[in-house]
This record gives structure tokens, C-alpha cells and sequence, in this order.
């Protein structure tokens, strides 16, 4: 599963980030996904990544963006990831193979925390 290793290397770093810093609780992290990028695969590589970290139970919220494909053929469509075979998308019309690579389908965008002697984030 390609996808459990990116996430958790992103946990890993993002870990190594707070490391030192005084952080009370993580309320929330923003992933921008693209619509290759298997929204279950990341819910349970954050899950397990996160398991027993400062993160775990943090709010997982998720954007995605379309994945455009247009081939040299004309044809044009967003791909998404029930539609690739392995890392591949095939071209519907004439059958060509384009190399599609997740790890640029996922950015972390937003971590939302309260660091210790800093008041809870307003709501509402």
C-alpha cells in the first residue's frame, strides 16, 4: 500500500516538528488529496500512524482535488483512484497508459492546535 507509507512518513515529519514545542492538544489536521489518492487508504494509514501520538484523535479533515487527465488522443476526464490499475490509468479511447504518481496527490495543509499557556481556539 503506497499511500500508508506516504502518510506516515508526513505523520512521522510533522511529529518531529512539534517535538520541543510545549503543545497541549492537536484539534485538527487538513489534508488537500487528489482524487487519485484513496480516501480510505488515508484515513487508516492516519489512523495507524497516528496510534499513540500527540495526534491521534485529532480531526481528520479532507479537500480533495480532481486529478485532470487529458490524453494526446482528445480524450479528457478526472481520474480517480477506483479508476487506475496499480499506478497506472489507461486511456478509454485508445488505450494508453500514463504513469500516475500519489505522492503528489496529498499535501498536508493545516495542523490546528493549542500550545500549553495559550487559551483554547474560539468556536462558533
Amino acid at each position: 500500500m503506497h499511500e500508508f507509507g506516504i502518510v506516515s512518513d508526513m505523520v512521522a515529519q510533522l511529529l518531529r516538528q512539534l517535538q520541543g514545542r510545549k503543545i497541549r492538544q492537536i484539534h485538527s489536521l487538513r489534508f488537500r488529496r487528489g482524487s487519485t489518492f484513496s480516501p480510505e487508504a488515508l484515513e487508516q494509514a492516519y489512523r495507524m500512524s497516528t496510534a499513540g501520538t500527540l495526534l491521534e484523535g485529532a480531526k481528520l479533515i479532507i479537500e480533495t482535488v480532481d486529478h485532470q487527465f487529458d490524453c494526446k488522443c482528445g480524450h479528457s476526464q478526472v481520474v480517480t483512484c477506483d479508476e487506475l490499475l496499480g499506478h497506472f490509468f489507461i486511456c478509454p479511447q485508445c488505450s494508453a497508459a500514463v504513469e500516475i504518481d500519489e505522492a503528489h496527490d496529498l499535501e498536508l495543509v493545516e495542523v490546528t492546535g493549542v500550545e500549553e499557556g495559550l487559551p483554547p481556539p474560539r468556536t462558533g
